[in-house]
């Protein structure tokens, strides 16, 4: 059990370097929506236009028998939705017309709910649910068909805070969010062909997945059940359009915000993040790249690298507005990468290498994919120090700082020595194209130094392998007081790694940046002091500026710049503008002609 002294000394770490970690509080709550509009359907159905009369008597029969019968209710639902179904087909934007897709969409929001209800009170599953009302359900959304859904509810059932603005449209059908689970539960079995385990990208989903879609009905053909539940994924259809009844194409509803919100918030990624950089031996083994969708080849991945103290919830905005863009989901998938915030910097660097070249012989192992050597890291802070690392080769430039002995004169285990060796030798990933720095101290932090940076490196459990190293590395130095200060634990840690005098930092902060890659700055200004002295609070900006930067932009902001309207946008624009390029490139290519040369780094440095 934790010693109260120390469960009071980490609740003030939590609160402070809070402010580090940059990670968005987002609040999820569940409102019923039957409840809420009962009334108001009851109402409207008396003055609704004559050929969406009967879906709302349909409607409000159905909600009369939700409680004591609720697979009458379903029924009712289901006939509801078919009878307002021709007046959203082919009514174009008469008053029938929108009329009709106001009850289509609550007809299949109440058929939902209703399900869900006897889903969890009587334990059946949701398609058996909907099957005895005689309603089949189609559409694979990520990698899971129907049967592996833990839960199909409306998007109106969920209120969220924490969010700018909602990525999503309007449009036919009901923005629905599904729960998936990646194992069984009550003793289920999996049904065969419902989950397709030969994609190695299900090896990088979360535990669960929130996924949106568009749920539409129509009827039953030959051979099927009376009506036909379809599902439609706004990631594997971008342009999301349906034509109903030999109707027109029509564009459908989803919203993207709702799945994100869960996924981080019933996640409890902040935790996870506060609680990696205090235990990060306990929390090595969740280290690696996440999705929320599967591989999409063709397709340019954009890695997500949160920093110290946090999780990849810093990027919820971010991926919310940016996967959110139909235009930009077309182009790009978003991985996030998530590690042990309290481990020496270097050590994380090279598991995130490691992350980044195993995910390529995973996905594209015969290189077939070109888009897969275009990758964008955009890195939060310490985050931006790891993506710094990527970009960068190392020499014998680290070694040389730490001992002038040879490698092999370091006396440790297969293991340790192997994770010292990638650790302190590296080249550029070559998958990556483009990188963003956004806060990112290059030369140290004053919060490294001070007492609350001394007493979180001294809190910090050190993992057994990185103190064998340490001992290693000063035994080979003869105990003497030379390299790096490999005696003083607290010179392991990523906390103390970022002062400003950390001879760790410096170490990185030298070496060459690939020039072949283009980088950019984002950074946080909270105007209490002028520039150049000022910065975000955390970070100065004479710390997050670096010459050769493409683009710098100043934003105005507390260390969570990542999350700014200004900061996204950027990164909408730097994505926009990299796509734009690698098309440019490969249609070049494919006329025989040489791709563009990238424009040189500016060699001046910036006020």
């Amino acid at each position: 059990m934790m010693q109260p002294r120390r469960a009071a000394v980490l609740s003030v770490l939590a609160v402070v370097l809070a402010t580090a970690g940059g990670c968005a509080q987002i609040v999820v709550h569940q409102r019923p929506i039957l409840s809420r509009e009962s009334r108001e359907v009851v109402e409207t159905a008396t003055i609704a236009p004559a050929g969406t009369r009967r879906a709302h008597a349909l409607i409000r029969s159905g909600l009369e028998l939700d409680r004591k019968h609720p697979d009458w209710a379903v029924t009712y639902f289901r006939d509801a939705a078919l009878q307002a179904l021709p007046a959203v087909a082919w009514g174009g934007e008469s008053p029938e017309a929108v009329d009709g897709r106001g009850a289509y969409r609550r007809a299949i929001e109440y058929l939902l709910v209703t399900a869900d209800r006897r889903v969890k009170s009587e334990k059946i599953a949701w398609t058996e649910a909907l099957a005895q009302s005689g309603i089949g359900v189609s559409g694979r959304v990520a990698l899971y068909d129907p049967p592996l859904w833990r839960e199909v509810l409306p998007t109106r059932e969920f209120e969220v805070k924490g969010f700018r603005r909602t990525a999503g449209r309007g449009g036919v059908g009901a923005p629905v969010v599904i729960r998936m689970a990646r194992t069984l539960e009550n003793n289920e079995r999996i049904v065969e062909g419902a989950l397709d385990v030969s994609d190695p990208s299900e090896r990088h989903f979360p535990a669960q997945v929130f996924q949106g879609a568009s749920a539409v009905i129509r009827p039953g053909g030959p051979g099927e059940p009376p009506a036909i539940l379809e599902f439609h994924d706004p990631v594997r259809e971008p342009d999301m359009t349906w034509s109903p009844a030999g109707g027109p194409p029509l564009p459908l509803a989803y919203d993207m915000t709702i799945p994100v919100a869960r996924q981080f918030h019933e996640g409890n990624l902040d935790l996870i993040g506060r609680l990696g950089v205090l235990y990060p031996s306990e929390y090595d083994g969740r280290t690696g790249i996440f999705m929320m969708d599967p591989y999409q080849p063709g397709k340019i991945p954009v890695v997500f690298v949160h920093g110290l103290m946090s999780s990849p919830a810093a990027w919820t905005n971010a991926i919310n507005e940016l996967r959110g863009d139909p235009e930009l989901r077309k182009r790009y998938q978003f991985w996030m990468f998530f590690y042990s915030t309290g481990n020496p910097i270097l050590t994380s660097a090279a598991r995130l290498r490691s992350s980044l070249v195993s995910i390529r012989d995973e996905l594209d192992p015969l290189a077939k994919d070109p888009a897969m050597d275009q990758m964008v890291l955009i890195g939060h802070s310490m985050g931006g120090v790891l993506t710094r690392l990527m970009i960068s080769d190392s020499g014998d430039a680290l070694w040389r700082a730490a001992t002038a002995k040879s490698p092999d004169d370091v006396v440790l285990a297969d293991e340790p020595k192997r994770m010292l060796l990638d650790s302190m030798f590296f080249a550029p990933v070559p998958t990556i194209r483009r990188a963003v720095f956004v806060a990112t101290p290059h030369h140290g932090s004053p919060m490294g130094d001070a007492w609350i940076g001394r007493v979180a490196s001294r809190l910090i459990r050190v993992p057994q392998q990185v103190v064998d190293i340490q001992g290693a590395l000063a035994k080979l130095n003869g105990g003497d007081d030379v390299g790096w200060d490999f005696k003083d634990r607290r010179y392991a840690t990523s906390v103390a790694q970022l002062g400003l005098t950390n001879p760790v930092l410096q170490a990185i902060d030298a070496l060459p940046i690939e020039p072949s890659v283009p980088f950019h700055s984002i950074i946080g200004y909270d105007g209490k002091e002028p520039l150049p002295t000022g910065g975000d609070g955390v970070v100065p900006y004479l710390s997050a500026h670096v010459d050769g930067a493409m683009s710098e932009l100043i934003v105005s902001s507390g260390h969570t710049a990542q999350e700014t309207e200004a900061a996204v946008e950027e990164m909408h624009r730097l994505l926009t503008l990299h796509s734009n390029e690698y098309a440019a490139d490969r249609m070049a290519i494919a006329a025989g002609a040489p791709p563009t040369p990238a424009p040189p780094a500016p060699t001046a440095p910036r006020p």
